[in-house]
C-alpha cells in the first residue's frame, strides 16, 4: 500500500523536532547551544485546505530569530529544485525584512543555505548545500527519516558554527579583563562592607555626611536606615563599588602613564607600584596609593584633574576598630588582587571608553534606573559623532557627559580629520551635573592620547541649563590668566542626555530659568509636565548652534508617539532640517533601560524654505550594526562609518536596500505632522511655565 504523501507543516515539525533534540544533546554534553528551536513561522492554506507553502524560524532559547527558511514538497514545480527562483525570492524578503544575516531553502531532498548580500546592488550569496536524502516525492519521508535527521543535524552544526563566527568577529565590551577588574572591585567592597556597616549604623552624622557626598559626587541618594538592614547594606555597598571604582581608576591612570612616559615628551618613567598583600591595615593601603599619585602628578607634570578627587574614600578605606576585626581583615590581599586586574591589560591600547563601561556595570540594577547610568555602546557613539562632526576643527558640546563616551569619539573623530592633540581637546566641550562624572569624562579624554600631555580637557562640572554662550566658567588652564570662556557657537551638539520626566527633575528651577533666558529668534513650545528632560536639552542647546550646525542625539522613541512629541517635532521644524530618524528592528541599543531609543539626526537651518522643501529620512535598521561596522580596531572602520552615515542621509525610499528601510516624508512647516490646531491646549499639553 503506498504511503500518503507529507505535507510541509508536518515536515517542518519533524525539522523542529530534530532541532530540539540536538540542542537537548549538546546541552548535555556541556557544549554551547546556541539554536535551540525550529518552529514554523507560516503556512498558507489553498481553497481545498492543504498546505501550500510553510516556513521555519530558527530560533535561539530566548526566542530571538537566527536564520529563516522557505520549505516546498520535492514533487511540486516550486520544490523540485532548491534553487527555484520563487521559493528564493520568498525565502530572502522574509530574511531581509527581519534583518537575518542568512536564509535557506529546503525541498525535503536538500538544504540551500545564503547569505544575504552585504548593501543594495550586491548579489546574495550561496554558502552551503546539504543533502538530506534521497527523496523526489514528500511519501518518502519517513523511510529517510533518520538520515533526514542526520543531515539535518549536521546542517544545524555548520550553521550555528557561522553565526558564532559572525559574533566573534565584533569583541564585545565586556571582555574577560573587564569583568575580571569588575570582580576585583566587587572583593574589595565585599570585604569591607561588614566593618562599614558597623561604623555606620551607630553614627547618624556620618550617615548624613555619607548622602551628602554621595548625592553631590555621584547622583545617588541613598536613603541609609539602619531600621531597614537589608537595603541599608545594599545601599552602602553600592557606595562602596563607587568609592572603590574612584580608586581603581587612579590605578588605571598610572598603569597607563608607566606605558605611555617613556613615549611622550619629555619622557619620564614611574616607579612599580606594590601593593602588600599581605597588609590588615586599610589606612596604609590608601597611603601607600596616595603616595604613588603625587609621584605620577610630579613626574609626568599634568593629570592632576583626574588623579586627586576621592570621594568616599574615607568608607573604602576605614579601619578595623577591634583586635578581632584586625585579625580578620583581608584588605591587603583584596588590593593587591585589584592592581593585579589593572596591571594585566594593556590600557593604552584598548580604543574604546571601558572606563565609563566599567563604572556603569557596578551600579547595581535596582540603583541604575534611578542613576540613569546607561553605557552607550561605541556603534551608536561612532555614528552620530560622524554626522556631527564635519571638519577637524569643528567646536563641539556634550550637553550630559557622563562617562565621556562621546568626547573620547569626537577627540578620535577630530584626530582623524586632521587636529594636533592640543588643539582637538580645545575645541571639546562638556557639561556634567555630578562631580564624579565630570572626573570620569576627564580622565577619558585625558587619556585618549597617552602619549601626549593632558592639555586639561574643557569638562565644566555645572548643569548644562546653567551654561549661556560666552559665559565665564570657573574652570582654569595653568599658565593663562583668566577662567575659561563658553563659546558662543558650536558646529556639533552630540550626545545622551537623561530620560527623567519633568516632574522628577531636580533642577526644574535652572531649567526654568534657562527657557525664560532664550534668545526672541527661539520660540518656546508648550510641553505638558509629562516631558522628558532631554526635551528640555534639545531647546536649549538650539542657541547654542551655529547656522548649519549639527545637532545628534539619542533620544527616547517616545519622541514619535508621546504627548509631548507634537510640540518638540513642531519646535524642531522651525529651527532644523531633520536630516534622519534612525532606528533598528533587530535590536535595542539600551537592552537594560525602560525605554526605546532612536538617533536624531538635525541641522541647524534658519531658512524657511529649506526646512520646508527638506525631506526627512525615517530609517530602520535591519542588521545590528556589529554586522554593518567593523570593529574597533579595524583599519577600514573610518570608512565604514563614512559610507553607513552617507547611507542614512541619501538612500532612497523602499526596502532595496537589505541593510534598512527607508521612509522619505516632506518636512514641511511642521515636521510632517498633519492634524488640526486645537485653539485650546489639551489636558495633556498643559502648559507648566
Amino acid at each position: 500500500m503506498p504511503r500518503e504523501q507529507m505535507n510541509e507543516l508536518t515536515f517542518v515539525a519533524q525539522l523542529g523536532a530534530f532541532t530540539m533534540l540536538r540542542a537537548e544533546r549538546r546541552r548535555n554534553a556541556g557544549e554551547p547551544v546556541l539554536i535551540e528551536r525550529g518552529e514554523v513561522e507560516e503556512r498558507q492554506v489553498d481553497s481545498s485546505g492543504k498546505v501550500r507553502r510553510c516556513d521555519i524560524r530558527l530560533n535561539s532559547r530566548g526566542g530571538r530569530k537566527l536564520v529563516s527558511g522557505e520549505v516546498k514538497r520535492p514533487e511540486v514545480a516550486d520544490g523540485r529544485d532548491p534553487r527555484n527562483p520563487n521559493l528564493i525570492a520568498d525565502a530572502r524578503q522574509k530574511a531581509v525584512a527581519r534583518g537575518l544575516p542568512y536564509y535557506f531553502t529546503c525541498n525535503f531532498a536538500k538544504v540551500v543555505l545564503f547569505a544575504v548580500a552585504a548593501g543594495p546592488g550586491e548579489p546574495d550569496r550561496e554558502e552551503a548545500e546539504f543533502d538530506l536524502g534521497p527523496i523526489s516525492h514528500s511519501r518518502q519521508v519517513d523511510a529517510y527519516k533518520k538520515q533526514i535527521q542526520d543531515n539535518w543535524i549536521a546542517f544545524l552544526d555548520d550553521l550555528e558554527q557561522r553565526l558564532s563566527a559572525m559574533s566573534a568577529t565584533r569583541p564585545i565590551v565586556t571582555s574577560s579583563d573587564v569583568l575580571t577588574l569588575r570582580d576585583a572591585i566587587y572583593s574589595v567592597a565585599d570585604e569591607a562592607i561588614d566593618r562599614v556597616v558597623s561604623r555606620v549604623e551607630g553614627d547618624s552624622s556620618l550617615s548624613d555626611a555619607l548622602r551628602r557626598e554621595s548625592g553631590a559626587a555621584f547622583g545617588f541618594a541613598p536613603a541609609l536606615k539602619p531600621a531597614y538592614r537589608a537595603q541599608f547594606r545594599e545601599e552602602l555597598l553600592q557606595l562602596l563599588r563607587f568609592g572603590v571604582f574612584v580608586t581603581a581608576q587612579k590605578l588605571i591612570l598610572y598603569r597607563v602613564l608607566e606605558d605611555a612616559g617613556p613615549l611622550q615628551q619629555p619622557s619620564f618613567r614611574l616607579d612599580p607600584l606594590t601593593i602588600p598583600s599581605g597588609s590588615s591595615d586599610p589606612i596604609g593601603i590608601r597611603g601607600i596609593i596616595d603616595l604613588a599619585v603625587q609621584h605620577a602628578i610630579k613626574r609626568s607634570g599634568d593629570f592632576e584633574t583626574a588623579f586627586l578627587p576621592d570621594p568616599l574614600a574615607y568608607l573604602v578605606f576605614m579601619p578595623p576598630h577591634s583586635q578581632e576585626d584586625t585579625r580578620e581583615c583581608r584588605v591587603g590581599e583584596v588590593w593587591y588582587q585589584l592592581q593585579e586586574a589593572v596591571k594585566s591589560v594593556s590600557w593604552v591600547s584598548i580604543s574604546q571608553n571601558l572606563i565609563g563601561f566599567i563604572y556603569e556595570i557596578i551600579v547595581d540594577p535596582q540603583f541604575r534606573h534611578e542613576l540613569g547610568q546607561f553605557y552607550t555602546r561605541e556603534d551608536v557613539v561612532d555614528i552620530l559623532v560622524t554626522y556631527g562632526i564635519e571638519a577637524a576643527d569643528d567646536c563641539v558640546l556634550d550637553p550630559a557627559a557622563g562617562g565621556g563616551s562621546f568626547l573620547r569619539s569626537a577627540y578620535k573623530r577630530k584626530r582623524d580629520l586632521g587636529h594636533a592633540h592640543q588643539d582637538a581637546l580645545s575645541s571639546i566641550w562638556a557639561f556634567e551635573i555630578t562631580a564624579f562624572a565630570a572626573e570620569l569624562s576627564t580622565l577619558t579624554l585625558a587619556t585618549a592620547d597617552p602619549s601626549a600631555p593632558a592639555a586639561y580637557p574643557r569638562v565644566i562640572l555645572r548643569d548644562f541649563f546653567e551654561a549661556r554662550p560666552g559665559l565665564m566658567t570657573e574652570l582654569r588652564i595653568p599658565g593663562d590668566s583668566s577662567p575659561l570662556t563658553i563659546p558662543e557657537r558650536f558646529d556639533a551638539i552630540i550626545g545622551n542626555p537623561p530620560y527623567i520626566s519633568y516632574r522628577r527633575q531636580t533642577n526644574q528651577t535652572l531649567v526654568l530659568r534657562a527657557l525664560a533666558e532664550l534668545p526672541e529668534a527661539i520660540e518656546l513650545p508648550r510641553f505638558s509636565g509629562k516631558s522628558d528632560a532631554y526635551v528640555w536639552f534639545i531647546v536649549h542647546a538650539t542657541q547654542f548652534l551655529t547656522e548649519g550646525g549639527r545637532l545628534c542625539f539619542v533620544v527616547s522613541s517616545a519622541i514619535l508617539f508621546s504627548d509631548y512629541g507634537i510640540p518638540l517635532i513642531r519646535f524642531i521644524a522651525r529651527h532644523y532640517r531633520i536630516r534622519a530618524v534612525v532606528d533598528s528592528i533587530v535590536e535595542r541599543w539600551f537592552p537594560d533601560a525602560d525605554t526605546n531609543t532612536v538617533l536624531l539626526l538635525l541641522e541647524r537651518n534658519s531658512n524657511v524654505s529649506a526646512r520646508r522643501d527638506n525631506t526627512m529620512r525615517f530609517v530602520r535598521l535591519r542588521r545590528p550594526l556589529s554586522r554593518l561596522l567593523p570593529s574597533l580596531t579595524a583599519s577600514g572602520r573610518r570608512d565604514a562609518l563614512e559610507q553607513l552615515v552617507d547611507s542614512l542621509l541619501t538612500a532612497p525610499s523602499g526596502e532595496a536596500d537589505p541593510r534598512m528601510t527607508v521612509r522619505h516624508i516632506p518636512q514641511g512647516i511642521d515636521g510632517g505632522l498633519q492634524f488640526v490646531q486645537s485653539n485650546e491646549a489639551s489636558d495633556e499639553e498643559e502648559e507648566f511655565l
